[in-house]
């Protein structure tokens, strides 16, 4: 007897996280990997970069007899994730993608690779869903947001990720949201909010703080949390930009919570009272969350399953 299996991937700017999914959408016991992303590396090098990772995840399964169903993978914007083609440009990630059918250069590479061919189904299927989207909807069910009938979430990392719920259904097309969900390409100050509710946005910040930002994210805020002023003058700019940001999505749209999460969200504790004091006037809850790519892998589960059935994510509610 055959046991079935998914691939998931949250594909991040600096990291992909990467489980096995049972036939369930449960996540096999150490089948959890960190790969490096190498998002500023060429299109063949990045591609096979992709293939390798597939094959040490399917490497993880420990079963003698299995089928690998399909592989998902949550990956930023912009991106045609009905066709697997990438367009994101201009942020130093991914850019080598650029254009490219992501879905039938996989699947090419890996039909080579004697550990897939074994084990992949008939058809296979291979998904792409945005990972704002694949965190909303995972934290609508296994996270905080269940509570609350609105939610308007954020991915803060390498970009800025967004998403607008209301009662399970991501909204897209509606005159209380920006296009898509999308909140990265609006405009902003003197450019867009990706430009500084990201980490090149902190690192600017830092910079023009005098405080060395080829140090890194982390080290500015272990920096700040050891008491260093300008460290800390870094975070609170930041806490204040996303503020103000927040105040142009929030007044349309009137969630009754913001979920944050990704990598910045993990050093909320150095800007979240800069945050609460933005929206002070606003009735509604403001949730950060350091870890992301759980509630992530759980949207990603029901998207193949939709895939699948033939169904499409945005026109299903999603519950368990």
């Amino acid at each position: 007897m055959y046991n079935h299996y998914y691939l998931a991937f949250d594909v991040g700017g600096l990291f992909i996280n990467g489980v096995v999914l049972n036939s369930r959408g449960e996540i096999m016991p150490n089948s959890e990997s960190y790969f490096p992303s190498k998002s500023d590396v060429g299109r063949e090098e990045l591609l096979n970069h992709f293939v390798q990772i597939i094959c040490r995840q399917i490497g993880k399964i420990l079963d003698k007899y299995f089928i690998i169903d399909g592989i998902g993978f949550a990956f930023p914007g912009p991106f045609d994730y009905q066709k697997g083609v990438s367009f994101i440009s201009k942020v130093n990630k991914f850019e080598s993608l650029y254009g490219v059918d992501l879905r039938n250069e996989l699947t090419m590479r890996l039909r080579q690779q004697k550990v897939f061919f074994l084990h992949a189904a008939q058809p296979f299927r291979i998904v792409f869903e945005n990972n704002a989207n694949m965190f909303a909807l995972g934290e609508w069910v296994t996270g905080k947001a269940k509570d609350y009938h609105r939610v308007m979430f954020l991915t803060l990392g390498n970009g800025t990720g967004s998403a607008f719920m209301e009662n399970g259904e991501i909204i897209k097309n509606r005159e209380d949201v920006p296009p898509n969900g999308w909140v990265y390409c609006h405009p902003f100050r003197e450019s867009i909010v990706d430009d500084y509710l990201s980490t090149r946005g902190i690192l600017r910040i830092a910079q023009q703080l005098n405080v060395n930002p080829n140090i890194g994210l982390k080290e500015i805020a272990d920096a700040a949390r050891s008491g260093h002023k300008d460290e800390k003058e870094v975070f609170h700019r930041f806490g204040e930009l996303l503020g103000e940001m927040l105040l142009i999505f929030i007044k349309p749209f009137q969630p009754d919570a913001v979920v944050i999460g990704g990598q910045i969200a993990k050093s909320y504790d150095l800007f979240m009272g800069q945050v609460h004091r933005a929206l002070d006037n606003q009735q509604v809850s403001i949730l950060f969350l350091d870890r992301t790519s759980y509630p992530t892998f759980v949207g990603l589960s029901k998207a193949i399953t939709l895939e699948k059935e033939g169904q499409e994510i945005e026109k299903s509610e999603f519950r368990l």
